[in-house]
């Protein structure tokens, strides 16, 4: 969902830009370049251009981006989106430059569109990152909330391990990872999909095995919680389980 709404935010203010831009519409790239220097025959020309850019700029990151992750080409996603988006700012600057003469006015712009995409790229990944695990036990179902929201019955779970380790991870195929922060599905270097619920580095960390052979490996950004986390999860468990279940219980707590 997170990489939907980050696809549709770097890639819709190009198309938007690109269909709208013209030397008589309301955007006049801050009343920097007259505009009798944009109603020119070469500034019609530049404009044309710019225009061509940002439209397939935009329209490449929209489809590229959702064919990454159609295919779980979720590596290259990155690339897909920065690359299209740097080469159509630098162009239009290009452009622009050629048809106003000066630099000033457009360093200007230039960093007013940086900041803006930054802005833009913030605003769909801090709401995520932000916040801790929003993980909890009630009813006896463990209920893991937020992105790639799970609901798993106590009695599904067949292995706990408090303090676990992480596999090394191969690539993400379908997931949000941003520095410790890393959510959803994964492959291991062994080929073995996991799914993560890591909001920290990967300490404390609570790994739990399912009779639908789920892997999940959980912890929260304050490690105290990560801790009560692994001991509250097998309480539950205790209560849950048969006398079968009860002894790969115990082997966990070796």
């Amino acid at each position: 969902m997170i990489d939907t709404i980050i696809i549709l935010l770097m890639s819709s203010p190009l198309i938007v830009l690109g269909s709208t831009i013209g030397p008589d519409s309301s955007i006049n790239f801050g009343s920097r370049i007259p505009k009798a220097k944009l109603k020119s025959e070469e500034g019609l020309k530049r404009l044309r251009r710019i225009k061509i850019a940002l439209i397939l700029a935009g329209s490449f990151i929209l489809v590229g981006g959702f064919a990454c992750l159609a295919f779980h080409w979720e590596d290259y996603q990155l690339v897909v989106i920065l690359i299209p988006e740097v080469a159509a700012i630098v162009y239009m600057l290009l452009q622009l430059y050629k048809i106003e003469k000066k630099g000033k006015g457009l360093l200007v712009l230039m960093l007013s569109i940086i900041v803006i995409l930054s802005m833009l790229l913030l605003i769909g990944t801090l709401p995520v990152i932000g916040y801790d695990n929003n993980t909890m036990i009630r009813n006896d179902t463990l209920f893991i909330k937020g992105s790639y929201a799970k609901e798993i019955p106590i009695s599904s779970i067949i292995y706990i391990k408090g303090n676990a380790i992480v596999p090394p991870i191969e690539m993400r195929t379908n997931g949000i990872s941003f520095g410790a922060y890393n959510v959803g599905h994964f492959r291991t270097k062994d080929g073995k999909d996991i799914l993560l619920y890591l909001h920290s580095d990967e300490t404390n960390v609570t790994h739990i095995k399912t009779r639908e052979n789920e892997d999940i490996y959980i912890n929260f950004k304050d490690s105290a919680r990560s801790v009560d986390f692994t001991n509250k999860l097998k309480e539950s468990y205790i209560h849950q389980s048969t006398s079968s279940k009860t002894s790969i219980f115990r082997e966990c707590l070796l």
